[in-house]
């Protein structure tokens, strides 16, 4: 009986992890790993938490590692969890979007970045 009281214990700090404030990726737009006929206007992450967007960034490269976004990082919505950021006019290719969130509960850092295409139809 205690081996199953140690195992339910377990289970449930397991279960309670994700309570812990880290920003997380929870989707983006365009979307990661998506190919776009038109090229888009701006790049939004939605996050699993609030983020401080003092502390936060979005940054956009072409596949030569420049920068193509307008370093115009910006909340969007009330809640707190999305930013954003501009475009300038992009060309076919693959495009690298790196991000960084720090939690606007606890300061913690979390980082990550993900591509997508633009590859207007023939």
């Amino acid at each position: 009986m205690n081996k199953a009281l140690g195992l339910s214990a377990l289970l449930l700090l397991g279960l309670s992890a994700p309570a812990f404030a880290h920003s997380y990726l929870k989707d983006s737009d365009p979307s990661r790993g998506t190919t776009l006929k038109t090229a888009p206007a701006e790049v939004t992450i939605d996050f699993t938490e609030g983020v401080a967007p003092r502390f936060s960034g979005i940054t956009v490269e072409d596949s030569a590692g420049q920068r193509v976004d307008r370093g115009d990082v910006h909340p969007e919505g009330k809640e707190g969890t999305r930013l954003g950021v501009g475009l300038g006019a992009l060309k076919p290719g693959v495009y690298t979007v790196h991000w960084h969130a720090v939690s606007a509960d606890d300061g913690h850092k979390t980082q990550g970045s993900f591509h997508f295409t633009v590859a207007p139809a023939p």
